[in-house]
C-alpha cells in the first residue's frame, strides 16, 4: 500500500513508509473494547465513532481527535517523530480527565507500526502495546493490548477499524 522504503538517515523527515500522513482526513471508526481488561472475562462492548487526523510540520507531527457517533469527545492523540532516533512518540489524552498519558514509542516496518510503553492499569504495572495496520489507503486497523508478564503474553483489549470518509 505504501512505499515501504523508509528514509533511515538521522535528521531526515519521515517518509511515507514511516509516517502517519496516511491518516490525514476524516474516518468512520468501529470500536470493540474489552469491558474489564485483565480480569479474565471476555465481555466486549462495541460502538461507532469518528476520527479526524491532521499532519503538521512536514510530517513530524500527527494530531488525532476522536468522537463518539453522537459527537461526544473520546479523546485525542499527539504523535511526534524523533528525527535523530527515527522513532515516534504517541501520547493519548482522554476526554474524561484531560490528562496526557505517558508516551508509547515505536516505528513502522512495512504497513505495520508497533508502539510500546511501560504503564499501569488500576495500580498494576503493565506493558501497553498499540499496533497500527495499514490495510489499504482507506482502511486501517488499530489494536491495543496489555501484558502483565513483560511482553511474554498479551491480552487484546481494544480494536478499532477505521474506514476513510474523506481526505
Amino acid at each position: 500500500m505504501t512505499d515501504n522504503t523508509p528514509n533511515t538517515q538521522p535528521g531526515a523527515l519521515p517518509g511515507a513508509a514511516e509516517g502517519f500522513a496516511f491518516l490525514d482526513g476524516v474516518w468512520r471508526v468501529h470500536h470493540r473494547r474489552l469491558v474489564t481488561p485483565l480480569s479474565g472475562r471476555e465481555a466486549w462492548s462495541e460502538s461507532e465513532g469518528q476520527a479526524t487526523f491532521i499532519t503538521l510540520l512536514d510530517g513530524l507531527v500527527s494530531i488525532e481527535e476522536m468522537r463518539y457517533a453522537d459527537g461526544r469527545p473520546i479523546g485525542g492523540a499527539l504523535r511526534a517523530f524523533d528525527r535523530a532516533r527515527r522513532v515516534w512518540s504517541d501520547q493519548w489524552v482522554g476526554a474524561h480527565n484531560g490528562l496526557v498519558q505517558p508516551p508509547m514509542f515505536g516505528s513502522f516496518e512495512g504497513d505495520v507500526g508497533t508502539f510500546i510503553a511501560e504503564d499501569d492499569y488500576e495500580g498494576r504495572p503493565i506493558l501497553s502495546r498499540g499496533v497500527w495496520r495499514r490495510v489499504s489507503a482507506d482502511e486501517v486497523i488499530w489494536e491495543q493490548a496489555f501484558s502483565v508478564d513483560k511482553g511474554s503474553t498479551w491480552e487484546l483489549n481494544w480494536r478499532m477499524r477505521f474506514v476513510r470518509v474523506k481526505r
